[in-house]
């Protein structure tokens, strides 16, 4: 094991060996001296196991574990506790990620000691229809950052987006197995704790849809979390279903409007498609620009 290593990438992972290649590969190119990767696999059933045995005995990887689990907030615990890093680093198998803008969210943490946890900028497919998507920049995590640094309001924000102080474990805590929005309760949580928070502002990651992905498998259910935790991280009260009803249909044409007034093209190609525009849109979206932070 390399001593005095600086980032830990941590990748949880079940039966979806198509994306985790085409991921696991980018990562790979993009690793710097001091990083390490770890994989931890569900007991894949689609090649998954013997794809990252392979990596490691070339070492390319340098922990995997493939055993069952009780899903993703389980195998990232199992991480958390081998992880080497001074700082950790999600990677999700199936999204898109800026290596350089990561970078530079490392080093701000290593010269930043007393940051606990760091949140970044980032991109999501919309839906217009069930078979066209848009690609768009994730609204309001700055507005409720500063929120937050003005008056400490919980917030949450993607694990797509997260970094954190591998010694902030202790108060920052474990993932909770109870939840499928594990990325609303996790940052809830770690936004209401004593932890200091920083935030990058270049965008770092692009959310894609996938049918296998959890957020899609689990709408619903993730759904009536995020409102819980709403209302108890900020005690606001669920909408009655009248209200809901009433305001679903205005609701849905003026993101049908959003969309058309600032999408341009729209997508209905392949994951892997989606993937290279997802790649192309972080390149423009950071080219000939600093990496600015707030802290």
């Amino acid at each position: 094991m390399v001593k005095n290593l600086n980032l830990s990438y941590i990748i949880a992972t079940k039966n979806k060996l198509p994306y985790l290649k085409i991921g696991l590969e980018k990562l790979i190119a993009n690793k710097k001296e001091g990083e390490e990767i770890l994989v931890a696999d569900g007991a894949s059933t689609d090649g998954t196991k013997e794809y990252i045995e392979e990596l490691e005995r070339a070492g390319k990887i340098d922990f995997y574990i493939s055993e069952p689990d009780y899903a993703e907030s389980h195998a990232l615990n199992k991480l958390f506790l081998k992880a080497q890093g001074e700082v950790i680093k999600i990677i999700n198998d199936d999204d898109a990620y800026y290596f350089p803008v990561i970078e530079k969210c490392k080093n701000f943490m290593i010269t930043h000691p007393e940051i606990d946890i760091m949140g970044m900028e980032g991109g999501s497919f919309k839906h217009e229809t069930p078979r066209r998507q848009v690609l768009r920049q994730v609204k309001g995590y700055k507005e409720n950052y500063l929120k937050w640094k003005k008056d400490k309001t919980p917030f949450e924000f993607a694990v797509l987006g997260l970094m954190f102080r591998r010694s902030s474990l202790p108060l920052l805590g474990f993932w909770d197995l109870s939840f499928k929005n594990a990325d609303a309760e996790y940052t809830f949580r770690a936004t209401a704790s004593k932890a200091k928070l920083a935030w990058c502002l270049s965008p770092a990651f692009v959310f894609i849809r996938t049918k296998e992905g959890v957020t899609m498998n689990n709408m619903k259910r993730m759904h009536e979390e995020t409102l819980r935790l709403r209302k108890f991280y900020l005690n606001e009260n669920q909408p009655s279903k009248l209200l809901i009803a009433i305001k679903r249909p205005f609701r849905n044409f003026k993101d049908w409007l959003s969309v058309k007034e600032k999408s341009g093209d729209v997508s209905s190609g392949t994951w892997r498609e989606l993937y290279d525009e997802a790649e192309k849109w972080l390149i423009d979206q950071n080219k000939n620009k600093e990496v600015e932070f707030l802290s």
